[in-house]
């Protein structure tokens, strides 16, 4: 990142994973973005096997929370096997995503790391132009990271089953998260009714044997 004015929002997430298992997950960049549930993600094209220094993403997204839509580049810098690394934009007023894995004791931190550029402390912008760019402020930051803490878990206690990883991942992540919330409230649904159907056939059943 340069030198420039910069605010910041972050995110730290607890796991219960080892730091290299984190920066193993953490390196599948797409996925760990596809755990956004506010970004729908309409292409994420890279030229290189995995994230290297100075690499690049070609990112086309929709962010639900604030409706920020574009096509850009991102770029790899501060790449540290184990440690993390560093998502720059190559536009827009989010200027870089930080992503760190910090070693603890019972288990692993994720942090997630937000640079904007510092939109106050230009004097020639209107007070409308800083208004817009505000509003391109992501919200989703903290959903994003109560996602991702959500998906580790279910990894950890779900991911001896067979297929459970590849149909979470490269199917339930591969839906736009709109379709993945009406699909999580058909389920919902669909077991409540089933519930209720097995409560109203036991009372059946009871009456019935009296």
């Amino acid at each position: 990142m340069d030198k420039a004015p910069r605010d910041s929002a972050w995110i730290t997430i607890d796991t219960p994973l080892t730091a290299s298992q984190l920066f193993e997950f953490v390196s599948d960049a797409e996925r760990l973005f596809r755990l956004n549930p506010y970004l729908e993600i309409h292409a994420w094209e890279t030229e290189q096997k995995g994230l290297v220094e100075g690499g690049g993403v070609r990112f086309k997204y929709l962010n639900e929370m604030n409706g920020v839509a574009r096509e850009l580049t991102l770029s790899v810098s501060g790449f540290k096997p184990g440690v993390g690394y560093t998502l720059n934009y190559s536009e827009g007023l989010k200027r870089a995503t930080e992503v760190c894995v910090e070693p603890g004791d019972n288990g692993a931190r994720l942090l997630l790391k937000d640079w904007y550029d510092a939109v106050a402390e230009n004097p020639a912008a209107t007070l409308e132009e800083r208004e817009t760019r505000l509003k391109e402020v992501d919200r989703s930051l903290t959903p994003w990271g109560v996602a991702i803490r959500k998906h580790i878990l279910g990894r950890v206690r779900w991911g001896w089953l067979p297929l459970y990883r590849a149909f979470l991942e490269r199917f339930w992540l591969g839906m736009p998260p709109r379709n993945r919330r009406v699909s999580r409230l058909i389920i919902w649904v669909t077991a409540l009714e089933f519930v209720v159907f097995l409560l109203v056939f036991s009372i059946y059943w009871i009456e019935y044997r009296r």
